[in-house]
């Protein structure tokens, strides 16, 4: 097949190009770096995935602790065949079984999304570690917003990963990632440690991933979805999604950390989309000329209110064109911390305190937050 333009190149060209970032599915090479599809993606009906045997269980010394995660852990591990309405593969990933006894799948939303658009593909199969093919899982439901996507298959023979507290995992600790290298290297196992926790890194122009974990763990492409794991607890902490691949890096992949995948696949598993809310405001971000034609400090940091959309909660909250909004709760909104970030996990019906400054005199009002459209 051809070369696709994935959207995520398409969309998110300038931030992944400036952080040389890599998206760990599957994917056509467009430009300097490599992107999330793959013009030769797996098919269980092809070579790819013939040649790849099911890994034989070897018992292991006490002391080989990665060795132990592998036994226990690789079951739980999926290949995912995202494809075209003519049943074409179209892209690969990884992902990892959620809840056994109901068949739930957990991977990247990029690994279900079309090559060419942001909409989801015609239909998924899933390979798993003993090359077991199951066709047709259903989609539960995708949020770009944290790139986690639900997938659904009969619930027979399934073990699911189990998901750890992502903040008891200490820096420094071993991690191992499992999943489907290149897409063709199925099984495929690496580890190392978490190198930091906490991180943002924008995976588009319009989408920046919160609160990943950091580690040198090497992750490639097809990787996307599949569980980073804490060896010593035999739980994962992570869904791998992204590494920097910038001139002279290495050893800087993310992973969103367990705690996002078990919010965000609960509420998709249970509404299956996202809704989060919105003050319904139109803003533009506050710059030091701004600030100063508003007679305040150059240093001041936040949004300039242009228009208070009709009906909605910043207009039940009295907020005016002109109020400069500084902070949500305790939160400072900058260029590093947009109030799209901030609102990530509100919720309709959530209160928030908005702090403001109207007509150079600092305020709090209380807003009850509307659904965004």
């Amino acid at each position: 097949m051809g070369s696709p333009v994935p959207p995520r190149s398409r969309i998110g060209g300038g931030a992944l190009l400036a952080l040389g970032i890599v998206i760990g599915a599957v994917g056509s090479a467009t430009g300097g770096y490599v992107a999330t599809r793959s013009t030769t993606p797996v098919d269980p009906a092809g070579a790819a995935t013939a040649t790849a045997r099911p890994v034989t269980v070897i018992s292991a010394p006490a002391s080989d602790v990665v060795v132990d995660v592998v036994n226990e852990l690789l079951p739980t591990v999926v290949t995912v065949i995202n494809r075209l309405p003519n049943g074409q593969a179209q892209s690969s990933g990884s992902g990892f079984v959620l809840d056994a006894v109901r068949g739930y799948l957990v991977t990247n939303n990029h690994v279900v999304e079309n090559v060419r658009d942001t909409n989801a593909g015609a239909s998924f199969d899933v390979i798993f570690s003993d090359n077991r093919v199951v066709k047709g899982a259903k989609l539960i439901g995708r949020d770009d917003k944290t790139d986690i996507a639900v997938l659904q298959v009969p619930p027979d023979g399934l073990r699911a990963a189990t998901l750890a507290n992502s903040d008891d995992v200490p820096v420094g600790s071993t991690v191992v990632a499992i999943g489907s290298a290149l897409g063709e290297l199925q099984n495929t196992v690496t580890t190392g440690i978490v190198s930091a926790k906490g991180r943002r890194v924008p995976e588009t122009d319009t989408v920046v991933l919160e609160d990943l974990i950091q580690t040198d763990a090497a992750i490639n492409e097809g990787n996307s979805g599949g569980p980073l794991i804490w060896a010593a607890t035999k739980k994962v902490i992570g869904m791998n999604t992204l590494v920097n691949r910038q001139a002279g890096s290495e050893g800087l992949g993310f992973s969103i950390s367990s705690n996002t995948v078990r919010d965000i696949s609960n509420e998709l598993i249970k509404s299956g989309k996202i809704e989060r809310g919105a003050i319904g405001i139109a803003y533009t971000l506050l710059t030091p000329r701004a600030a100063a034609a508003l007679g305040l400090p150059a240093q001041t940091q936040g949004v300039i209110v242009g228009q208070v959309l009709a009906g909605s909660a910043a207009a039940q909250a009295g907020l005016r064109a002109n109020d400069v909004v500084t902070k949500i709760n305790d939160q400072q909104i900058d260029g590093s911390h947009p109030i799209s970030s901030i609102l990530l996990h509100t919720r309709p019906g959530d209160k928030v305190k908005i702090t403001i400054i109207r007509d150079g005199k600092q305020q709090s009002v209380d807003v009850t937050l509307g659904r965004q459209s």
